[in-house]
This record gives C-alpha cells, sequence and structure tokens, in this order.
C-alpha cells in the first residue's frame, strides 16, 4: 500500500491559455490532486500572474469538471457515442462542423482534414467574441521592447483587464519619460483609462467612428464629433499628436457586448494604422478560425432544415450563446466541452493546459507541453475525430467569404443604433479581470447613481436585468464609470452573455453581439 506524504508535490511547467500573452507558470501536484500554481521566474512573464493564471488549479479541478460524454443529462459510453456520431457523418450533407475557443492549430488543420475527407462542406467559426476580427493584426510577433522606441501609445479598451500582465509594461513606459503620451479610448472609465493623459470618452458603441476622425478621414452623412460626443477640435488636436509622433502604437482590446459593429471598428483601426504609421497590437484571450461559411450560412440551412446536425469543438458552444438556441431548435448538436451542462450532447476534451500542440499568442506562436493529465474520461479532439475515421488527415487555413462592406451606410447605421432610447437602459459588456469564468464572485452590475436613485438601488442591492433573451440579478455596484442610462457588466457566464442581443449582418452574414436595450428594477 502506497504510503501518502502529504509535503511531497510535483510542479509540472504549463502555458497559461487565459490570454493571448501567453505566461509560463507552475502547477503544483501532490497525492491528493491539484494543489495550486507556482510562479516560475525564469518564465515569459518574469513570475508574475494575473488572477486568471493564478486560478488555473480551479480550472483544473473545477467540481463541474466533464469527464465522460453526457446525452440527456445521462452518461453514455464513448463507444456509444462514436457510433452515433458515425451514423451522423455517414449523410455529410446534412451536417455541419463547427469551431470555436481551446483549439490548437494542429487540432484546427484536422478539423478542416476531417471534413473534406468526409464530404462536409459547411464548416464555420461558432466564436463570437468581437475579438475575432483583431486577428489579422497578428501576423506579425510583438515584443514590449518596442515600447521603448514609441512617444505615443494610443488604446482602445482597457488592457489592464483584458490582458493584466501589459500593465506592467505600460505603466513603466508611461512613467520613463514625461513626454510620452498616453491615449484611451473607450466609453466607460477604466481602470487604464486612469492612467491616460487624454481620455476620450466616447459615446456608447461609437469607437469606430472616432478612428476614422482620427484618421482624419470623413463619412457622408455622419457628424463624427456629433455622434462621439468628443468635441471636434479635440479629435483634430489628438489626430495631429498622432501624426506628429515620431513613433507610435495602438494597442486595441475588445469586449463582449460593447460595440455595435467590431468590423467597422476593424476597419478604422486599419486606416488609422494607415495614416499614422503605427502597428497596431491586440490583446485577446482567443484569436479564432476560419471556416467555409459564415455562421449566418449555417443558421439558414438549419431553419430551411438542410442541416439536421451540428458538431462543435471547443468550449464556449452553444452553451454561452443561449439567445441562439430558438434558431438551432431544429438540429442535433454535439458540443465538446470541458464543464458539464444540461439539456445538449456534451463530449468532455481537455482544456489547453493538458493539450499539446501549438497556440497563437500577442508574441509569436507557443507550444503547448501537454504536461498535465486531463481527465481519464476526456479525449482531445484528434482521438474523437481519429474515433469516427482512422486518419483524418490534415486541411489547410480556411478563409470565410466576408461581403462587400459599404463603410457610409454601416456608420450611419451605427449613429442609429447608439442615440440614447427614451425608455430603458443599455446594457454593455467589459471585461474584468478578477470576474474570470464566474470562479471569483457573481458578475456585478455598475449603475450611474443618478439611475440608481431613480430606481431606488443601493450599493450592494440586487437588481434584475432583463433583455428579450432572458433575466438575471446582480449585485448592484454605484459608480460614475458609466454615463446615465449606461449599466456595464462583465459577460462572463452564460447566463449573462445570454442576455444580449445579437444582429446578423446582411451584406456578411457575420454574428455581432451588441449593447442591449434592457429593463432593470430592484430585487426585493
Amino acid at each position: 500500500m502506497k504510503n501518502i506524504d502529504p509535503k511531497a508535490v510535483v510542479v509540472k511547467r504549463a502555458l497559461c491559455p487565459f490570454c493571448s500573452f501567453g505566461c509560463e507558470f507552475g502547477v503544483i501536484f501532490n497525492d491528493f490532486g491539484v494543489a495550486g500554481v507556482e510562479y516560475i521566474k525564469d518564465g515569459s512573464s518574469g513570475g508574475r500572474l494575473c488572477p486568471r493564471g493564478s486560478a488555473a488549479a480551479m480550472y483544473l479541478d473545477h467540481p463541474r469538471r466533464l469527464s465522460t460524454p453526457m446525452k440527456n443529462s445521462k452518461a453514455i459510453e464513448w463507444s456509444r457515442m462514436a457510433k452515433e456520431l458515425r451514423k451522423v457523418i455517414g449523410n455529410p450533407k446534412n451536417v455541419a462542423v463547427t469551431f470555436d475557443r481551446n483549439v490548437t492549430l494542429e487540432e484546427y488543420a484536422s478539423i478542416i482534414g476531417f471534413c473534406k475527407k468526409n464530404g462536409i462542406d459547411d464548416i464555420s467559426s461558432t466564436y463570437f467574441e468581437p475579438e475575432a476580427y483583431l486577428k489579422p493584426f497578428l501576423d506579425k510577433p510583438f515584443a514590449t521592447k518596442e515600447l521603448d522606441k514609441a512617444q505615443l501609445v494610443l488604446i482602445l479598451g482597457d488592457p489592464f483587464n483584458h490582458a493584466p500582465m501589459s500593465s506592467q509594461s505600460i505603466i513603466d513606459w508611461k512613467l520613463s519619460n514625461k513626454k510620452n503620451n498616453l491615449l484611451v479610448i473607450d466609453s466607460i472609465n477604466t481602470h487604464t483609462a486612469g492612467f491616460a493623459d487624454t481620455f476620450l470618452r466616447v459615446a456608447v458603441g461609437t469607437e469606430p467612428l472616432l478612428l476614422f476622425g482620427l484618421a482624419q478621414e470623413k463619412i457622408d452623412g455622419v457628424d463624427i464629433a456629433k455622434a462621439t460626443g468628443i468635441d471636434a477640435e479635440v479629435i483634430a488636436d489628438v489626430s495631429k499628436a498622432i501624426k506628429a509622433a515620431e513613433g507610435g502604437l495602438i494597442f486595441a482590446c475588445l469586449s463582449f457586448g460593447h460595440t455595435y459593429d467590431a468590423r467597422l471598428l476593424v476597419e478604422g483601426l486599419m486606416r488609422l494604422r494607415k495614416f499614422s504609421g503605427m502597428r497596431v497590437v491586440p490583446f485577446v484571450e482567443f484569436t479564432g478560425y476560419g471556416g467555409s461559411r459564415n455562421f449566418a450560412t449555417i443558421l439558414e440551412k438549419v431553419k430551411k432544415k438542410k442541416i439536421k446536425n451540428l458538431i462543435n469543438f471547443g468550449e464556449l458552444f452553444p452553451f454561452y450563446y443561449p439567445q441562439l438556441n430558438a434558431e438551432l431548435k431544429g438540429s442535433n448538436i454535439y458540443a465538446t466541452s470541458t464543464f458539464k451542462y444540461t439539456g445538449d450532447i456534451v463530449l468532455p476534451v481537455p482544456f489547453n493546459l493538458e493539450k499539446k500542440g501549438t497556440v497563437i499568442t500577442t508574441f509569436g506562436k507557443k507550444e503547448l507541453n501537454a504536461g498535465i493529465e486531463p481527465p481519464s474520461g476526456a479525449k482531445s479532439i484528434s482521438e474523437i475525430l481519429n474515433m469516427l475515421d482512422e486518419g483524418p488527415g490534415k486541411g489547410e487555413v480556411m478563409i470565410p467569404p466576408e461581403g462587400k462592406m459599404n463603410i457610409t451606410e454601416s456608420a450611419r447605421k451605427l449613429v442609429q443604433m447608439s442615440l440614447p432610447k427614451k425608455k430603458g437602459y443599455r446594457l454593455i459588456g467589459e471585461k474584468i479581470a478578477y470576474s474570470f469564468l464566474g470562479f471569483f464572485e457573481s458578475e456585478a452590475l455598475k449603475v450611474n447613481p443618478r439611475d440608481a436613485a431613480e430606481l431606488g438601488l443601493k450599493e450592494n442591492d440586487l437588481a434584475s436585468v432583463t433583455s428579450k433573451h432572458g433575466s438575471v440579478d446582480f449585485p448592484v455596484r454605484l459608480t460614475t464609470d458609466v454615463d446615465k442610462g449606461i449599466v456595464a457588466v462583465s459577460a462572463e457566464t452564460p447566463d449573462v452573455k445570454g442576455l444580449f442581443e445579437y444582429e446578423i449582418n446582411t451584406d456578411s452574414n457575420i454574428v455581432n453581439f451588441i449593447p442591449t436595450e434592457v429593463k432593470i428594477c430592484r430585487k426585493e
């Protein structure tokens, strides 16, 4: 019989998968399982971790960890599940294969190869986070030493929360020279904005228009100053400062439900990059991959009953987008997951912490070393594909059709969507580092004190927030960080993400999750 020594520990090196910084750390194991994390000083993060990385042990050892396939909330053997899936792919014209987060480059290639070999033509991304549009800016690895040559840094969003490990480099740069100029664009007063020399607090969702204005580009029929709430002289002065800077960088973060048109926002970043000569550096949680179709095309085929089965590889879909359930009710969904969910056919897979393969980070490609064993019932994506078709092969990167983009029409539509409504409130999403996946505490609702007074709300009261997709109760946080009529929440759980409205762009067939009209009342 083995003697248990609680002091005996093993540390396994890992690459943090929770944002594109790709920090290294150690996961501590003892005879009882996962014991915590260790900070590795010779790693890329220099012995530092953000709250998400520090929570890795909780992520690995979560009580809802999935370790066996589930169907109708009941366990099912892998052999039976494989038999069912083989039958499904036997009619490839009725099948769509999709993918989102927690997929390596090698797994993506295997999925594309599997589809090609089995005649599955409907392939799409289900990564609907707006940061997916930033992928074109990840074509070249970034190095923090590039900050040394920058006189000006423009930040879109809140990297101190979105990618917390970026904060020290940015603050060190800001304090290293009094002439260094930090500009921040956001509709919320964030921790990052508190360090700015100039904070351009735009009207909700109008960031794309301001980017065009800073690039000194006019949009026919759109008053950029009026729409964004930023004085025309301020826009002109900031634009001149950007153009005059001898060196600079643009950091970009996009939060869920924070803007009305992520595609137009990225177009604005491209225009500003060309105008200024500055590099755009994105901070993301994941980059996403392309398929042969945009997801709206898949939805249309499901509605017309041309697609009856959908197989998703990743960890978000369909659980984190419940507002799509009504449109997907005509299909059977087989979805990989790391956590248990009810009501779907769920297949257990490893976390990226437990995989071997390549991921894309802000600093270039990095390797996962598979040093940590997944639960015994979890199977990698490659193992699942091999169960269905031995030797699925590899496919090349796919790029879905983008569709034409009418800048003027898109901008005018954005202006109309951004106008304050007479009744109700607008809910916007943000990223909060310590609110990661609801591990630390429940999401809280930021409310302006004037709105709170009208609603009879006090600090820590419970408020019910209702959209046409559902209702969620939140503890209230009173703050002037949000303007009157605006409420903000960190969208980290399926229930909260499920509150947000979405629209499908008719030109591009892209799904966008947008700021959403909601009703708020005090929870008794």
